[in-house]
């Protein structure tokens, strides 16, 4: 991912009480940005006070105010500042605090950390560009398949078609037909709707969609990861919504949901899932499958909302 934008003109506050974390941040992140650093929340709070900040990337659990605590007061009396959480620890133990507190982006800290990712996440946040494969994959990327989706019939056409791509290419598509239908079913059935809210086709019906409502399907790959990104230009998903189904698969609560498990099992299934919305007119999921293992671990939480 390259950009001509003067990135020097964003200023992020990092906030961890590790101070090893702090300082590989911040090497990584003022290569491109202003970078300032505080070990606690209520350092973070006073540098705040005095200057202001595009972005705040904070560790969950410090001494004092919590991460989240943190975040969460920063959303309302600055509502200009993007936020994101960092963490050591399993993402899915925080999902319900992010709900609770309207944060959609948790990192992992992983071992080794993968900056990469990290640097996509970051550019994503400050500039609202989100949309497209060649946000996440490396600038050597190359585009093995893209297709548009439509009907039903098309759709297990571009499954049977992207699986072969992935397995002729790699050898393998991991688990991505599974993901791809239920993402793919999700954008047929559940993005569509009538003047009422309601939606317009009945799950699983054979279905010709009107112009609007065809979903675009690209695949790639760079030299350590391949993608697949599913886009409907419906726009009706919300972060809300997105939080509150997968904290309710994370808890238990939605096995009996009839909506949640195709987010879920995708978030499960593919090493990264990121969702980026645009409210009202596309909402775009990209599923990223690592050749390597050594990114693989706890789950991200990736949401991107315009």
């Amino acid at each position: 991912m390259s950009s001509s934008v003067n990135l020097k003109k964003y200023r992020i506050l990092v906030v961890d009480d590790e101070k090893a974390i702090r300082l590989m941040l911040l090497d990584f992140l003022e290569e491109k940005y202003t970078v300032r650093t505080a070990d606690n929340g209520d350092e973070a709070w006073e540098l705040l006070k005095k200057d202001h900040f595009d972005l705040v990337i904070s560790d969950i659990n410090m001494p004092g105010i919590s991460g989240p605590k943190l975040l969460s007061e920063i959303r309302k009396k600055y509502p200009d500042t993007r936020v994101a959480l960092i963490t050591a620890y399993n993402v899915d133990d925080y999902v319900r605090v992010a709900k609770e507190n309207s944060i959609t982006n948790i990192i992992p800290k992983t071992v080794p950390f993968n900056f990469t990712e990290l640097d996509a996440l970051v550019y994503g946040l400050l500039n609202g560009d989100v949309f497209g494969l060649g946000k996440y994959l490396d600038d050597d990327m190359t585009v093995l398949d893209s297709t548009w989706i439509k009907s039903s019939f098309e759709a297990r056409d571009a499954r049977e078609r992207v699986v072969d791509v992935l397995e002729n290419k790699f050898g393998t598509s991991g688990d991505m037909k599974l993901i791809f239908d239920e993402i793919v079913t999700n954008a047929i059935y559940h993005a569509p709707t009538l003047n009422d809210g309601t939606e317009k086709y009945q799950e699983f019906s054979d279905v010709t969609l009107e112009p609007q409502e065809y979903i675009y399907v690209e695949c790639g790959y760079d030299n350590e990861k391949y993608a697949v990104s599913i886009t409907d230009y419906q726009g009706k998903l919300t972060k809300e919504t997105v939080l509150y189904k997968i904290d309710r698969q994370i808890t238990g609560e939605g096995l009996l949901d009839d909506s949640g498990r195709g987010i879920h099992m995708s978030r499960l299934f593919a090493d990264r899932m990121i969702i980026n919305i645009e409210p009202g007119k596309r909402t775009e999921v990209i599923l990223l499958n690592y050749f390597s293992h050594k990114y693989r671990g706890y789950k991200p939480l990736y949401i991107n909302e315009l």
